[in-house]
């Protein structure tokens, strides 16, 4: 058995307060400073009284919500971090992108704060479109340093869809001041898009995409060679990537000009298990091995739906994992926790201290 079943893919569960506050930024576009009218300084609100917009009660609520959805899949820890479509990195102007990363990492740590032993926080960088990356540097910082947040969700496409020729890629020399820093907190980094506003594809669509261009900016650069402690995941299977293998094995890595094989070069990341088919889990697993995949629920989330009224949840991947007979018993243990933990050294840290606190 793996030491813990962690997800590292989940997303805060919370009041659509916490949605309504974000509304309230992009109408007043930051004209009236990041506090709802009406609430006193006095009021114990959300994230120790900054905004005024939820008492922690109401996240308490919330947080019980959702360690109930993971004790019906016997997770024991989840990663988690904000629901990416919200996080409105395109919008102007910049401090409300600002402001709203900050208010959602806070609640984030509230509801860790009440609940330790099952979940913990991954930071969301405030990521501003066609801004230097070092804008982020301040609430990493406080995500480390302050809140105990174990890891990061980054978005490689800040214009969210608007103009994605302006954007570098996740290998260009612009990210490597974010990279450096995380190397050095011991952060991994989950790399997902976030909202997307074009007209040529959907939400979901775009994650996909620009999961696949980050896989192969990443693997064609010299990110690794760079930064060989840089912990990336890619969720949602990696996108198109391994289904595309075949494709890039050839002439086209060769190519590059690079060393080794296209193989080799994906195994440099790892992947999560956010599929919702045995058919797509199995090839992941088949494409870059047991040891590169970590699991990924994002439950309750896109998959929180039964597959037929006999059968489970579809996001239960955990008992699919289980059931293939591939997947032996240690490669079970890998990629239902054991390598997540050793990915996430402040996590382990982090579970070490609530156990001991109980």
């Amino acid at each position: 058995m793996p030491r813990k079943i962690v997800d590292v893919h989940g997303h805060i569960v919370a009041p659509s307060e916490l949605y309504s506050y974000r509304e309230f930024l992009i109408g007043t576009r930051g004209h009236y400073g990041r506090r709802l009218k009406g609430f006193s300084e006095e009021r114990e609100g959300m994230s120790h009284g900054r905004t005024g917009v939820i008492p922690p009660e109401e996240l308490k609520h919330f947080a019980e919500e959702h360690i109930a959805w993971l004790d019906r899949v016997g997770t024991d820890v989840q990663l988690v971090s904000a629901r990416p479509y919200s996080l409105m990195h395109s919008e102007k102007p910049a401090r409300i992108v600002h402001w709203w990363a900050e208010t959602v990492n806070d609640a984030i740590a509230t509801q860790v704060q009440f609940y330790p032993n099952r979940l913990q926080g991954m930071a969301n960088l405030p990521v501003v479109w066609n801004e230097p990356i070092d804008v982020v540097f301040d609430e990493l910082d406080r995500c480390a340093n302050e809140l105990g947040f174990v890891g990061v969700l980054l978005n490689p496409d800040p214009s969210e869809g608007r103009a994605p020729m302006d954007v570098p890629g996740l290998g260009d020399e612009y990210w490597y001041p974010l990279y450096e820093k995380l190397v050095a907190y011991e952060m991994p980094l989950l790399v997902h898009s976030a909202g997307c506003v074009s007209i040529r594809e959907n939400q979901s669509l775009h994650f996909i995409n620009e999961e696949s261009i980050a896989v192969m900016s990443l693997v064609q650069s010299d990110v690794f060679e760079t930064f060989p402690d840089l912990k990336v995941i890619v969720p949602h299977g990696g996108g198109s990537i391994p289904y595309q293998v075949g494709r890039f094995r050839g002439t086209y890595w060769e190519g590059t000009g690079r060393g080794g094989t296209f193989d080799e070069a994906i195994r440099k990341l790892y992947y999560d298990t956010c599929l919702y088919t045995e058919e797509a889990l199995d090839l992941l697993v088949k494409a870059v091995g047991s040891d590169r995949v970590v699991l990924g629920t994002e439950r309750p989330g896109d998959g929180s739906h039964k597959k037929t009224p006999a059968e489970g949840w579809a996001d239960d991947i955990a008992a699919v994992l289980r059931a293939n007979a591939a997947n032996q018993p240690a490669d079970l243990d890998l990629m239902l926790g054991d390598t997540a933990l050793d990915l996430f050294p402040r996590l382990r840290k982090n579970l070490e201290a609530a156990e001991t606190a109980r």
